[in-house]
């Protein structure tokens, strides 16, 4: 009987736990917008938000889902965001190019007065077949290259979710 009280308050402290951090791992799959002082970018629901991740990008954000068989080591979808200082945008756009084993469309747009290049390829690694999506500018001699990764089988369930990020994608004012 002397043990049943202070057992009793270990489950419930374990259950409580247990329910916020499911609570605190279902938000951050939540859509939400990512604003820094250069730029502002939507992150849609189902994709998480790499906090502390590799440094040489500004963001990363991947899909909580895998990829079905022959591709279950690949997430579904990967958002990379880096900065280049002094690598003209047009040289990104040059390599995007030129390592892709085909390219979709290459078009330009304009937000805010910014100039954005947007570039659709298609390449397989390890036998898993990818779209990609680019969108480059360049601003202050520093080069912004956002690159969407989407596997070619999920691409209609996640195209919706990933146009809104690509389309959200602006450089800020006054950097």
């Amino acid at each position: 009987m002397e043990l049943l009280i202070p057992g009793l308050i270990l489950v419930a402290l374990m259950v409580y736990a247990s329910t916020r951090i499911k609570k605190s791992a279902a938000e951050a799959y939540e859509a939400e917008t990512i604003e820094t002082d250069e730029f502002v970018i939507n992150k849609p629901e189902g994709f998480l938000h790499v906090l502390n991740g590799d440094p040489q990008y500004e963001f990363e954000s991947y899909s909580k889902e895998y990829g079905a068989e022959g591709a279950e080591e690949f997430r579904k979808g990967i958002a990379k965001l880096q900065v280049l200082a002094d690598i003209p945008s047009d040289d990104i756009a040059a390599k995007v190019l030129t390592s892709a084993d085909e390219v979709v469309s290459d078009t330009s747009e304009v937000m805010a007065e910014m100039p954005y290049r947007v570039i659709e390829t298609r390449r397989t690694a390890k036998d898993v077949a990818t779209r990609v999506f680019h969108k480059i500018a360049e601003r202050n001699g520093r080069s912004y290259h956002l690159e969407i990764t989407l596997l070619s089988g999920t691409t209609e369930e996640l195209l919706p979710d990933i146009e809104t990020m690509l389309n959200s994608f602006e450089l800020r004012r006054g950097i």
